[in-house]
C-alpha cells in the first residue's frame, strides 16, 4: 500500500489528476536514471531513448487509470523493462548475454568508475573489468539495481521476476567474486567497505 506522507505520493497523484508540472517534473527527474538502467538491456542510443519517450507518452496518455504510488522510481523502471522486452523482440535490439560478456563498456560501468575512483593501480582495475566481463546479464542487472538506482531486495526480486531469497544470493554470490578479484591491501578494503556501505550487509 502506497504511504500517502510520502512527498513521490503527493507529486505522482499530482500528475495522475493531470497537473502538466508535475508530469515535467518526474521526466526530469528520471530520465537519465531510465537512460543508464536501459543500458542493461541495448546499446542503441535512439532505440532506448525512443523507448523511454514512449514510456512517458503512455502514462501521460492513461494517467488517470494509472494505480497510485509512493516510490515513482520503482514503477518506471519496471515499466520501462516491459517496454524494452516487448520493443526490443519486435526491432531485434536486445542483446543476448554472450554479446554482453565482450563488451568492454559493460552496463555497470558507473559502478566500475565509482569503485575504483580513488585507485590507481591498473593491475587491480584490470582484475575487477575482467570479473565484471565475465557476469550473466542478470548479474549485472542486479547489481545495477541494487547499487545504481537503490532498490531494495523484494524490488529487484520482482523486477527480475525471482523469489527474494535468490536475488539476495545473486548479488551476494557476484560481490563474493568481485572480492576475489581484488588483491589485498587498500585496494581491497576500499572495494569491500563501499560494498558494505551501499549493500548494508
Amino acid at each position: 500500500m502506497a504511504n500517502k506522507e510520502n512527498p513521490s505520493y503527493f507529486l505522482w497523484e499530482r500528475f495522475k489528476n493531470g497537473d502538466d508540472d508535475a508530469f515535467y517534473r518526474i521526466y526530469d527527474q528520471y530520465f537519465n536514471e531510465l537512460y543508464s538502467y536501459a543500458l542493461n538491456f541495448s546499446k542503441d542510443q535512439d532505440f532506448i531513448k525512443d523507448c523511454i519517450h514512449d514510456l512517458f507518452l503512455n502514462l501521460y496518455k492513461y494517467r488517470k487509470t494509472l494505480s497510485s504510488t509512493d516510490n515513482i522510481q520503482y514503477y518506471l523502471l519496471r515499466s520501462l523493462r516491459r517496454l524494452l522486452h516487448k520493443e526490443g523482440t519486435k526491432r531485434n535490439t536486445l542483446l543476448h548475454d554472450e554479446q554482453l560478456l565482450h563488451l568492454n563498456d559493460t552496463p555497470v560501468v558507473s559502478l566500475e568508475d565509482e569503485i575504483i575512483a580513488d585507485e590507481t593501480k591498473k593491475e587491480n582495475f584490470k582484475a575487477l573489468a575482467d570479473v565484471m566481463k565475465k557476469l550473466t546479464k542478470k548479474q549485472r542487472e542486479a547489481l545495477s539495481l541494487k547499487f545504481e538506482h537503490n532498490l531494495s531486495y523484494p524490488q529487484i526480486a520482482d523486477t527480475l521476476n525471482i523469489s527474494v531469497e535468490s536475488a539476495r544470493t545473486m548479488i551476494y554470490r557476484t560481490l563474493k567474486e568481485l572480492r576475489k578479484a581484488i588483491k589485498k591491501g587498500k585496494t581491497s578494503n576500499s572495494i569491500l567497505l563501499f560494498f558494505m556501505l551501499r549493500n548494508r550487509i
